[in-house]
């Protein structure tokens, strides 16, 4: 992908450019939740319950120890981008 300026407005804002746009599922209204790395600003989707719908696999017993929520929820994340083809 070429690198593409946007401009921060008054208001802070920012425009996503359009090939970006094109090549991400966006949606209008959809979240975005921004991580700073080093010097980079990331952008990430947060997806909704319904695109996560399925990730957590049904039938799978747990081992005796309890597993974090986040840990979980890592995993179904790691597992919709596996079968979406989101995967970075």
């Amino acid at each position: 992908m070429s690198n593409t300026v946007s401009t921060i407005t008054s208001k802070w804002q920012i425009t996503i450019p359009e090939h970006v746009r094109k090549e991400l599922p966006f949606k209008i209204g959809q979240r975005i939740v921004w991580e700073v790395e080093g010097d980079k600003l990331v952008g990430r989707r947060v997806r909704s319950i319904s695109e996560l719908s399925g990730c957590f696999k049904s039938g799978t017993k747990v081992s005796g120890e309890k597993k974090p929520a986040a840990e979980l929820a890592k995993a179904a994340l790691d597992r919709h981008d596996r079968i979406s083809g989101q995967g970075a």
